[in-house]
């Protein structure tokens, strides 16, 4: 049952809420999912919690993708924890860090079943590979043009003060055998690397910090084909208008491109690097950036690539770290929203406190759209802001497209770890509103996601939201994890005296929080303490779920779709209008979505009508051109009715013709 936190909730909610839990048992989750709306549902959504795992299966979702037969990997790898131990005195004594060679303190992988709503640990890579520690956490990750996923760098030492360096490790999960292989090691270390699919399946992979220097980002990029397993380098130091290459107005830098960088492809195949990440402090960059740029890459007759950079438009803010980034549905526009501006320090504003960073440091509430050429006119397209978008500041959100083509913005906090935002947003398209779109506040979360949340749109059309940090959970030897501790200045780490609502002390364990997460409080503090790690799933039903009327079903539809060629779905309850979606499997972490796209089908016609309702109709399509937009690999298909409710999704490979 999802529980009433102190925050208003409609009762009918509620009540819809612990109904649709007992229905997903009882029924299964399409019968769920069709149930009509009885109380505001049909205008904000709904939420149901998933029931938390059994201790050996709980675990944190740095990493979470869906996969193409339906599940969701998660994984958390070390994930930054400190150690703890004893004193000579026997108090506690946290020490800050683990030991990532230890396969016991990396082992956090696990699979999600949408539909039996549980969690199964599965294996995870060896902590050392070819010599090296291998810990995936804050890696890179994407789907590959078979649906397995190759995972790039993580974890390689950590340093006393929150400093990294970045491993060489290269992992690929095979989706089909639930298996882990190694195809390498990287020329250099990669910690929080964005990869970028390109349109005949090559990655290309951006930052990292490197190997053999704490703190120091990458300046390069290797490129990676899973048709040969091999690798290429070029270094951007020694590149014309690279960022590397281009001094910044009024101070006295030049430009980066810092970790976990925001890009995208666009419709000719450039790559548009948009200057927001998820940057860390302690990693020196300039935070005063407004540049954007263009890269072009071209791959030679010996194999090799060259690659050319041309500045693009600038922004009207700054470079913000941990704001979400997205393509627009059905679009190569962009979109930026929210962020940290003036400081790339997760701990920007930790118990409200602000002092101690840059002047103006702030989190932003604007959307900011990059236009494209086509749209714009421009020749590298232009730079729109709409400010106070958002309905308060956040940092850490997610934003998952909608088979609708809306938006949901959901998770994190006014601060990066500290007043988290329970309510999502609805981003509706609407083109004569400020940036395109229209928001809406849905119906609140039970639970806070702060730093390292997900957020993924699973098959059925439902939205997943997963993980959360607000601080460093403790890791005993024994394995034992604790989520309660918070920072000291005297013992760097401790475990506080909580109190309820009243002021009484309230000992604090995992399952009385998940019962009640509302109802721990610090001294001082009158925000609802938030434990270190969030282990409950969440799962959201978007409005168009409660749609009047029955909901279309997808009975039979092509396993693969071949670029610009024609396609059958046969669907029951089909409508004489309606529209044919591809939406890429989600891959999240950081705040940022390697996978999702939306491309909406065109030439869609209804060919043969129905008899009954129980028979189906014969719907065409035909599939995407631009393999740049949308690369080779698995999506989902959706088919939507005249009134905007979708079907459940069936899983189609797009590829060339052979």
């Amino acid at each position: 049952m999802v529980l009433k936190n102190n925050r208003s909730v409609n009762i009918l909610s509620v009540f819809l809420a612990f109904f649709l839990a007992l229905a997903l048992i009882l029924c299964g989750v399409e019968e769920t999912i069709a149930l009509p709306a009885v109380g505001c549902e049909k205008e904000m959504g709904a939420w149901e919690t998933i029931p938390l795992a059994p201790p050996e299966n709980r675990m944190q979702s740095i990493h979470t993708i869906v996969l193409p037969n339906g599940k969701v990997l998660t994984l958390n790898g070390s994930s930054f924890r400190t150690t703890l131990t004893k004193d000579e005195n026997g108090n506690n004594k946290f020490i800050e860090g683990v030991d990532v060679t230890d396969n016991k303190i990396v082992d956090n992988t696990s699979l999600f079943d949408p539909v039996s709503g549980k969690f199964k640990r599965i294996s995870t890579p060896p902590a050392m590979q070819f010599g090296e520690s291998n810990d995936l956490f804050c890696s890179g990750h994407l789907q590959l043009a078979d649906g397995n996923v190759l995972f790039i760098g993580g974890t390689g030492r950590y340093y006393p003060g929150g400093a990294f360096t970045g491993s060489r490790q290269v992992n690929i999960y095979d989706w089909k055998t639930d298996k882990w292989s190694t195809v390498g090691q990287l020329k250099q270390g990669r910690w929080y690397p964005s990869l970028i699919p390109l349109a005949d399946g090559k990655v290309v992979i951006f930052s990292g910090l490197k190997l053999d220097a704490p703190n120091q980002i990458n300046p390069s990029l290797e490129i990676y084909d899973p048709k040969t397993q091999k690798f290429s380098y070029v270094d951007l130091t020694r590149i014309k208008n690279s960022p590397f290459n281009t001094k910044l107005k009024d101070v006295d830098s030049y430009d980066t491109i810092d970790l976990y960088p925001r890009v995208f492809p666009t419709k000719d195949g450039r790559l548009l690097i948009t200057g927001d990440d998820g940057g860390i402090g302690g990693v020196l960059v300039s935070q005063s950036s407004k540049k954007t740029y263009l890269m072009s890459i071209k791959e030679n007759a010996d194999g090799s690539f060259a690659v050319s950079f041309e500045i693009g438009p600038e922004k009207a803010e700054t470079s913000k770290a941990y704001g979400t980034a997205l393509q627009v549905p059905n679009s190569e526009d962009v979109l930026l929203l929210g962020g940290i501006i003036g400081t790339n320090d997760i701990n920007f504003g930790r118990g409200g406190n602000t002092k101690g960073f840059p002047a103006g440091s702030r989190v932003a509430d604007s959307l900011q759209r990059w236009v494209s050429p086509d749209k714009s006119g421009e020749k590298n397209g232009k730079w729109e802001i709409v400010n106070h978008f958002l309905d308060k500041p956040r940092a850490n959100l997610e934003a998952v497209i909608l088979p609708t083509k809306e938006i949901l913005v959901v998770n994190g906090g006014q601060y990066p770890e500290y007043k988290p935002v329970y309510e999502p947003l609805l981003m509706t398209p609407n083109p004569e509103a400020p940036g395109g779109y229209t928001t809406k506040s849905m119906n609140p979360a039970n639970l806070p996601r702060l730093y390292h949340n997900g957020a993924v749109l699973l098959p059925d059309a439902r939205v997943l939201v997963i993980g959360g940090n607000a601080n460093r959970a403790s890791l005993e030897k024994d394995g034992t994890v604790h989520v309660n501790a918070v920072r000291d200045p005297q013992t760097y780490y401790k475990f506080p005296e909580l109190k309820d609502k009243s002021g009484q002390k309230k000992e604090f364990t995992v399952d009385e929080y998940y019962k009640s997460p509302q109802s721990y409080f610090l001294e001082g503090d009158s925000e609802p303490f938030v434990p270190a790690e969030i282990w409950q799933a969440e799962i959201f039903s978007p409005p168009y779920l409660f749609k009047s009327g029955p909901r279309p079903e997808i009975l039979d539809a092509p396993t693969t779709v071949v670029y610009g060629k024609p396609g059958v779905l046969f669907v029951k309850n089909a409508s004489a209008t309606g529209s044919v979606v591809l939406v890429k499997l989600g891959a999240v972490t950081h705040s940022f979505d390697y996978g999702q796209k939306l491309a909406e089908l065109w030439n869609v016609r209804l060919i043969t009508t129905a008899k009954d309702s129980s028979s189906p109709s014969n719907i065409v399509f035909r599939a995407p051109e631009n393999a740049n937009l949308y690369p080779p690999g698995y999506y989902m298909i959706f088919y939507l009715n005249d009134v905007g409710k979708p079907s459940m999704a069936k899983m189609v490979k797009l590829e060339a013709a052979s």
